[in-house]
C-alpha cells in the first residue's frame, strides 16, 4: 500500500499533464529522475519484503497453533478411548458381579431345598431305626400322586414301613380305592368308590408286599370320564395269625410339576 502511494505520487511529478489543452514545460533532470525511480524501486521492494516477512511470521504462528491443536486432539482421542475402555470394563464387571450374585442365590436356594430334603430323609430313617416312638406294626407312611402325559391318567406311589424293634419279614396284601363324585342319569352328582381294578388293567390284585424295613408300591390309574376324585382309601392286610389290618385315607392331591 505504501509503495503504491509513493509510486503514484512520483509518477504524478514526472509525467506531463495537459488537462486544459495547454502544454507545461518541465525541466529535464535525468539524475533526479533516476534517483526517484530508484527510490520507488527500493520502497516497493522493501514493502514487498516487509509484507512477505509479516506473512511468513503469521504462517509460522498458524502452523505452530495447528500443530498444538492436533496434539490436543490426539490427546483427547486417547483419553476418550481410555475412558470408553474403563466404562466397558466397569459394565462388564458389574454384569459379572450381578450374574455371580444371581448364581449364588440360586445355589443357596438349591442347598436349602437339599438340606430340607435331607432332614426329612434323616427323620424318616431315624423313625425306622428307632420305632419305639411310633405305633407298632405295619404303617402306611406316604401316598403320592403325579401327572402323566394323558390328562386323565395319574401315577401313584404308596410307601409302607414297619415300626418294630425286631424287624422280621412282613408280608400281606394292599387294596386301593378312589372315592369321588360321578354324574348320575338325572345329571346329579352321585358319590362313588372305584377299586383299583376299575381304574387300571391288573393281572394280580390285591397288591402284594413283602419287606423288612420299607417298600414302595407304584402304578397308574385312569379316571373315567366325568369322574371327580376326592380321596384315596388304602387298606393293608398283613399275613399271620393275629395280625391287624390297617386302613388310611389320603386326599386327592396331585404333586406340582
Amino acid at each position: 500500500m505504501l509503495a503504491h502511494m509513493v509510486s503514484q505520487k512520483v509518477w504524478a511529478w514526472l509525467r506531463p499533464a495537459a488537462t486544459d489543452g495547454r502544454l507545461r514545460v518541465i525541466p529535464y533532470r535525468p539524475v533526479w529522475r533516476a534517483t526517484m525511480l530508484g527510490l520507488v524501486g527500493v520502497v516497493t521492494v522493501g514493502a514487498f519484503g516487509f509484507g512477505y516477512w509479516l506473512g511468513e511470521g503469521k504462517a509460522a504462528a498458524d502452523r505452530d497453533y495447528l500443530v498444538a491443536l492436533e496434539a490436543l486432539d490426539r490427546g483427547a482421542e486417547t483419553r476418550m478411548h481410555d475412558l470408553t475402555q474403563e466404562l466397558v470394563d466397569a459394565r462388564l464387571a458389574q454384569s459379572v458381579d450381578a450374574q455371580a450374585a444371581q448364581s449364588l442365590r440360586a445355589t443357596l436356594s438349591g442347598l436349602r431345598d437339599e438340606l430340607a430334603g435331607l432332614k426329612e430323609e434323616i427323620t424318616f430313617y431315624k423313625n425306622l431305626m428307632a420305632p419305639e416312638s411310633l405305633a407298632r406294626g405295619l404303617q402306611i407312611a406316604e401316598f403320592e400322586l403325579s401327572r402323566t402325559e394323558a390328562a386323565d391318567r395319574f401315577s401313584y406311589r404308596v410307601l409302607l414301613t414297619q415300626a418294630e424293634v425286631r424287624k422280621d419279614w412282613l408280608e400281606g396284601t394292599l387294596e386301593i380305592h378312589v372315592q369321588g363324585l360321578h354324574a348320575g342319569a338325572d345329571g346329579s352328582m352321585v358319590e362313588e368308590v372305584l377299586p383299583l381294578t376299575v381304574l387300571t388293567q391288573m393281572v394280580d390284585y390285591p397288591l402284594r408286599f413283602r419287606f423288612r424295613y420299607f417298600q414302595d408300591l407304584s402304578g397308574t390309574v385312569t379316571l373315567p370320564e366325568g369322574f371327580q376324585p376326592r380321596s384315596v382309601l388304602i387298606a393293608a392286610s398283613p399275613n399271620g395269625k393275629g395280625a391287624e389290618g390297617l386302613d388310611r385315607s389320603f386326599g386327592w392331591v396331585v404333586q406340582a410339576e
